[in-house]
């Protein structure tokens, strides 16, 4: 398939490990602010501009999503979920030196989540997964069609 041919042209870099997570955040500012829990890094802020609340940040690096919790100027404290936010140190380190990047990858909500499908290649919000394909992470998940196209075919 096209895709596949593209993958072996262009190998996906492999994911950020916590070490090398946790070793990026330290040296832009942030410290753990407890243990690692689920494939979640939990982050603050050391030293907070303007005598702002410190951000906080979640990692998830399985899914290579970010939660980040700030104050906002008018909105106040607010949560702020990015799915698939990153594919390499190098995005997971713009996250982390602005952390209100505006990625065009946000919500407020988890269902509205968006991921792209490995089979189709199609982005879809996720309630176009079944629970499982979902929790098998981007880089694995096939969208419910998919499945059942699969499915179908093997009949």
């Amino acid at each position: 398939s096209i895709m596949s041919e593209a993958k072996k042209k262009n190998p996906p870099k492999p994911k950020p490990q916590p070490e090398e997570i946790i070793a990026l955040a330290k040296s832009l500012g942030y410290s753990e602010r407890r243990t690692p829990v689920s494939y979640t890094l939990f982050f603050r802020e050391d030293d907070p501009a303007h005598n702002m609340p410190p951000v906080l940040l979640n990692v998830y690096y399985t899914t290579r999503s970010i939660m980040t919790y700030l104050n906002h100027p008018t909105a106040g404290s607010n949560e702020l979920w990015r799915s698939n936010a990153y594919k390499d140190l190098d995005e997971l380190k713009s996250f982390l030196e602005n952390p209100r990047r505006h990625s065009g990858k946000g919500y407020r909500n988890k269902n509205m989540a968006v991921r792209g499908c490995v089979s189709c290649g199609v982005f879809k919000q996720r309630n176009e997964y079944s629970k499982n394909q979902w929790a098998k992470g981007p880089d694995l998940n096939r969208c419910k069609a998919c499945v059942e196209n699969q499915m179908n075919e093997r009949k």
